[in-house]
């Protein structure tokens, strides 16, 4: 129909009428656009306000696993340290009996962190954090998915020693099964000690190679938990960047 007006003006040479013809094309097409993109900035907020809801369940969620898993290792750091020091005396590491033998079963204990980022890791995976208008929280995002990498690493690089450990303090103390109590896989730093014995505890008692051993193990667990608090921190600090990018965006 507009073209149909222009074409018309131009052969009765209203030069006029043509240029407001032109304006009335060139602002429909502004508005057109500018509809548009409001349209897609709406639909782009929401999506950020979406994503962002999400990585506020999953962080809060992850700092309570957080400190369960940190309660966790801090017991068996306590059994580490408590083993390191029990095995320095021969004769009084023998006469402990059970409780000897539930820290060696213990010294292996080393469960791996299982948290998830998901919303985060996607967020920068995808790109869809380019959209977040808070450069506090952009940083946030990069800051914690880096802190719980650190801590899969830490874990990995860890575990051998703690493998190695359990391997030459076993073979030394003679662990062995009974045949007797009940194999509880799900216990929270806690073994039956009618399930096992020591053939030799006086292999372990006293030998200077497994007490540095030991002390080894038990500062490594005391490193991985002062890891850990590092990272509740971190969380921490995510929470309150999230939070704050909330009410900005």
């Amino acid at each position: 129909m507009i073209l149909r007006r222009i074409t018309e003006h131009v052969k009765a040479q209203n030069w006029f009428a043509v240029f407001l013809d032109f304006i009335i094309v060139v602002v429909g097409v502004f508005i057109g656009i500018q509809v548009a993109n409001w349209n897609d900035a709406q639909q782009s907020n929401a999506q950020v306000a979406d994503l962002m809801t999400r990585m506020v369940s999953e962080a809060t969620t992850t700092r309570s696993e957080m400190a369960r898993y940190k309660e966790f290792h801090q017991e068996i750091y306590n059994n580490a340290f408590q083993l390191a020091l029990a095995l320095k005396d021969k004769e009084t590491c023998i006469a402990m009996g059970d409780e000897l033998t539930i820290l060696i079963i213990g010294i292996s204990d080393f469960p791996p962190p299982r948290f998830s980022l998901s919303n985060a890791e996607q967020a920068m995976e995808t790109g869809s954090m380019a959209h977040i208008q808070s450069a506090g929280v952009r940083t946030g995002i990069q800051t914690i998915t880096d802190e719980m990498e650190f801590i899969d690493r830490q874990w990995q690089r860890y575990v051998s020693v703690k493998q190695n450990a359990n391997q030459e303090a076993h073979r030394a103390a003679g662990v062995s099964l009974t045949g007797r109590g009940e194999m509880d896989w799900g216990a929270s730093v806690g073994y039956d000690a009618n399930s096992y014995e020591l053939l030799t505890p006086e292999n372990i008692c006293g030998d200077t190679e497994i007490v540095a051993l030991a002390a080894n193990v038990a500062v490594l667990q005391k490193i991985y938990v002062n890891y850990l608090r590092e990272v509740e921190k971190a969380l921490d600090d995510y929470l309150a960047t999230l939070s704050e990018g909330i009410e900005e965006q």
